[in-house]
């Protein structure tokens, strides 16, 4: 099984306990692909390790790539490599990170018809079940699906946490850091491949979001200035937020500059402190993930 992932992030201050995750917080984002954990020290309220777990593509007896055992037996062959993530902490947070979910006005939005509300946009496939988080910031519900082994996984190595969606997650992240600090519309890129979210927030109320897929730098960038022309901003005055896995350097760091004037980088929740092993890590990086324990989700 080793073979099959890969821990492209294994950061651990050396003050963490693991006789002492009682008084710890550990966040948890699932992704069909990866696995990213966070543990905050609740009496020091300082963030001690980030790591994530990729899952390496294996070729199977005719050839054809995939991935391996399920994500379940992912999920617990990782609980076994690193034995603490079955202690008792004390709260445990839990993001799924997945294509199928929407968003519902509170005005419009009833719980027994929450099926329905996914079934506008999206095919529900056999073996999902539909969840829902209250966005009470916004005064909005997220409606989601998540894999059944994934929700028996969680809940059995977990089972005093619920599953919240990765977009929930960030909206409300988005919300928390920039509410007091901004009084014009921004609008926020989250880069999650394969996928990216798309956020317009004034400082009191979100005009737009949305998620897409995307193959290439180009895709991203074409998306963004559509959406912006089809909503009346203009890109030369309005200003950008990257958040997510963007490097300098890549493709899309060296594109969007070209289209947007004002482009700035996320910045790290300063309600917390941070393990000097994180400071390996760029800033914008890792952003709804070290905001899960600002969140009422």
């Amino acid at each position: 099984m080793a073979d099959q992932y890969t821990f492209e992030e294994n950061l651990l201050d050396e003050s963490f306990n693991p006789h002492d995750t009682l008084n710890y917080g550990l966040g948890i984002l699932l992704n069909g692909q990866h696995i990213s954990f966070c543990t905050l020290d609740f009496r020091r309220n300082k963030f001690l390790g980030l790591h994530r777990c990729v899952r390496n593509e294996v070729k199977q007896p005719d050839g054809q790539s995939g991935t391996g055992p399920s994500f379940a037996d992912f999920l617990h062959h990782v609980c076994t490599v690193i034995p603490w993530l079955k202690n008792s902490f004390k709260i445990v947070k839990i993001a799924c990170d997945g294509k199928k979910s929407t968003l519902v006005p509170a005005l419009l939005f009833d719980p027994d018809e929450k099926d329905k509300y996914l079934a506008f946009n999206y095919k529900r496939d056999e073996g999902e079940l539909v969840f829902c988080d209250h966005l009470m910031p916004l005064d909005a519900w997220q409606v989601f699906t998540v894999p059944e082994p994934v929700v028996a996984a969680t809940n059995g190595i977990f089972p005093k946490s619920r599953v919240v969606h990765a977009s929930s997650l960030l909206i409300e992240s988005i919300w928390i850091n920039y509410k007091n600090r901004i009084n014009s519309p921004h609008v926020f890129l989250h880069l999650r491949e394969p996928l990216f979210d798309l956020m317009i927030f004034d400082g009191r109320q979100m005009n737009y979001f949305n998620t897409f897929s995307f193959l290439t730098p180009e895709d991203v960038t074409y998306y963004l200035i559509f959406v912006l022309e089809q909503l009346n901003f203009n890109p030369e005055t309005i200003p950008l937020v990257l958040l997510g896995n963007v490097e300098a350097g890549d493709g899309l760091s060296e594109l969007l500059p070209r289209y947007v004037r004002n482009v700035e980088t996320g910045r790290r929740n300063e309600s917390y402190r941070y393990s000097y092993m994180l400071n390996q890590l760029p800033s914008h990086t890792n952003f709804p993930l070290l905001n899960f324990f600002s969140c009422g989700l």
